[in-house]
Order: structure tokens, then sequence, then C-alpha cells
């Protein structure tokens, strides 16, 4: 493993739903060199190129590559772990939402945690990492089961603990050193692909898992139609804070050999990312804060609901851009 400094330079202000405040230092962004993640090998070609179109906290160039031996995706060389933090911005939540938004999102959640209550009623103990300010974790609790911990690496961590009164973790699944097989079922709702090493991160669950314990993991689709639709302006690169995408067999790669095998893959229908296609595409040509971007922000959901069809069809054929997988950890 390499690494290399680069000059960040200084970035604008963000506008419409990339509300978070940037990072406007200029110190120098270490890159290191990685070997994949899933076979090891140091054999991989580029795919694309990419930037942070969403929350733009620097204009620095990401590169995607595929691995030549299993296939997988992932951004390199990309920042060393240590300074990532520096790309989140300070009020970054990717799923909070406010009014009708907010709501409908809730209502969606209880009704996905209700179909997974088999894996997670009492007296069943529940851990969800990345577990932000408690949303999800709450849910779980307003449904039945007090039986709940959360890991979270940020400062938002206490806001789950003041809020909901949540016991959180602040910190890595792997500082926090749990018990082994402590915990009957996992929850990672679009936290594997922001981690240094989602193998080590898996290597961890299946310790702290008893046998027979489930694994629920939301996040983004490489397969999908909207990946292919809108190549580097997907919204499920997000460079540089996704430094890793999947596919279906990368990921049912990568879970079995950590012991788990995939249960279950529900695609999400909802149009959300070809809304967001469509606006990070225009940021790609240069419309980056401008009155188009702008009416683009306002139109978010109006766009989202009409894309709902295309979504629809793209999840009946097994290629939508988000998806939900349970997997089963077999010791």
């Amino acid at each position: 493993m390499t690494s290399k400094p680069l000059d960040m330079p200084p970035v604008g202000q963000p506008s419409g739903l990339a509300s978070g405040r940037q990072h406007t230092t200029s110190s120098p962004v270490e890159l290191e060199h990685i070997t994949c993640d899933l076979c090891g090998a140091d054999d991989a070609e580029p795919v694309l190129d990419l930037r942070d179109l969403i929350h733009r906290t620097t204009d620095l160039p990401f590169t995607l590559v595929r691995c030549r031996r299993c296939g997988l995706r992932y951004l390199n060389p990309r920042p060393l772990p240590a300074q990532l933090g520096r790309f989140y911005p300070a009020d970054y939540a990717p799923h909070r939402r406010a009014g009708l938004s907010a709501a409908a999102r809730r209502w969606l959640l209880r009704r996905e945690l209700r179909t997974l209550w088999p894996l997670l009623a009492p007296p069943r103990r529940v851990l969800e990492l990345g577990c932000g300010s408690g949303d999800l974790l709450q849910l779980v609790r307003e449904l039945g089961n007090p039986n709940v911990l959360g890991i979270e690496p940020s400062a938002a961590a206490d806001q789950a603990r003041q809020r909901w009164g949540l016991d959180v973790i602040r910190g890595t699944l792997e500082e926090a050193r749990l018990p082994a097989g402590s915990f009957d079922a996992a929850l990672a709702q679009h936290v594997l692909e922001h981690l240094p090493s989602p193998s080590a991160t898996l290597a961890e669950l299946a310790r702290v898992l008893r046998p027979g314990g489930a694994l629920v993991l939301w996040l983004p689709n490489a397969g999908s139609w909207t990946a292919r639709a809108w190549g580097a302006a997907w919204m499920g690169y997000d460079a540089p804070r996704h430094l890793y995408t999947f596919e279906r067999t990368t990921l049912r790669a990568l879970l079995e050999r950590h012991g788990f095998s995939v249960a279950e893959v529900r695609h999400e229908w909802v149009g959300i990312e070809w809304s967001w296609g469509l606006r990070l595409a225009l940021r790609r040509r240069g419309h980056e804060g401008d009155a188009l971007d702008r009416l683009l922000a306002r139109l978010h959901l109006p766009l989202a609901v009409a894309a709902t069809p295309v979504s629809l069809a793209a999840a009946l054929a097994g290629r939508s851009g988000r998806v939900r997988v349970v997997a089963r950890f077999h010791a």
C-alpha cells in the first residue's frame, strides 16, 4: 500500500438538497493505493472518473476501478482512512427528511421492519452499524423490541442518545469489541459501501452474530438500470464517501467468504435515483448551484414520483438502483 499527498482546493457553498456545509481547508489530502478487498489482487482497470457531485466537499477527481479477477468495483487510489471524515459535512445525514418526505420515509421503514419482524422480534438482540441519529433503531423499539444497540462513529451517536435514549457506542464495530455470539440480528443501512474494508467488518460481524443470525443490508446496486443510464452521475457512486460499489455477484461472493448466505434480495422501487441522476448529470456539465440546479432541487420530489413507474419496472426486472439484502450467518 502506498500513499501520496494531493492538494485539496477550496470549494464554494452548496445549494438545494446538497445542503451540508463543505470543508474549505486547502491542506493536502493523502491518497493510498489499495488491493482488492474481496480477492486481494492488485490487478484493476479504470472504469469511471468520479467527482463529489452531491456534497461538493472537494474538486479532486477520483477513479473507480474494477478488479480484473473478481469484478469488485472500488475507488483506487483513495483518501487515507484517517482523512475520510473531511468529506462528510458537519450535518451529513443522507436519510434526513422533513415534512411529508419524512413522514413517507418513516411509514416505508415501518413497513419494512414489519416484514423483517421475524428476524427482529424480542427476545432477539439487534445491532445496527452506522445507526446515525437512531431513527431506525427507535422504530425497532416502537414495534416492540427494546433489546437494541447502535454503533456510530460520528457525533450523531450523541444525538441518538439524547433524542431517543438509545444505547449507542461511538466508534467502529471493530473498536467496540463486543462479546462473541452476542447478537441475533445486525442492520446496516447504506453502510457497507462507506467502509475502508467491508471484508474486515463482515469478519467482525461473523464473530458477534450467533450461528443462524441475520444480517440485513441496504445498499446501492451497481448492476442497476440507473447505474448504466447515468454513468458517473449515478448517485450510488457518491465519491469519495462510497469507497465500494457492489453488484449481485460481488456482494454474494463477499458475504459467502465470511460465512453468510443470501436469503433474500428486495429491489426498491422509489424513483429518487432518476431525479438525482438528472440533477447530477447537469452538474457534471457545469450547472452546479445555478438556476437550473436550484429548480431541480425544488422539483426533486415530483420528479421522483414521476420516475416511479420506471423504477418499478427496474425493480420487477431485478435491476433497481437500491436493494435490501437479507443474509444468514452459518458458523
